[in-house]
């Protein structure tokens, strides 16, 4: 089960690359890839045994309302700031 997770994971990257190579389908090659990572960091954490799937979805769900919540909240022009704030996180 855990190879076919990669496996899948692979294919969306794949085709998460080939969207990003034009801006009218960025947004959809961005989110292809999104979902590729969270394929393969979902099957590793829960092959592996390290957390169960409520732990996933419980850390998913933190992570998507804090993310939000500084996204609406900071301008446009403090975008810089914010990227740099998420990639210290470790993501983004």
């Amino acid at each position: 089960m855990q190879n076919l997770a990669y496996l899948l994971a692979s294919v969306l990257f794949i085709f998460g690359l080939k969207g990003l190579t034009h801006p009218r389908t960025a947004v959809r090659g961005n989110l292809t890839g999104s979902v590729g990572m969270l394929v393969a960091i979902g099957a590793t954490l829960w092959a592996s045994g390290i957390v169960s799937w409520v732990w996933i979805v419980i850390g998913l769900v933190i992570g998507t309302v804090a993310g939000t919540i500084l996204a609406l909240k900071v301008p446009m022009t403090g975008m810089p700031q914010m990227v740099a704030l998420f990639n210290g996180f470790g993501g983004g």
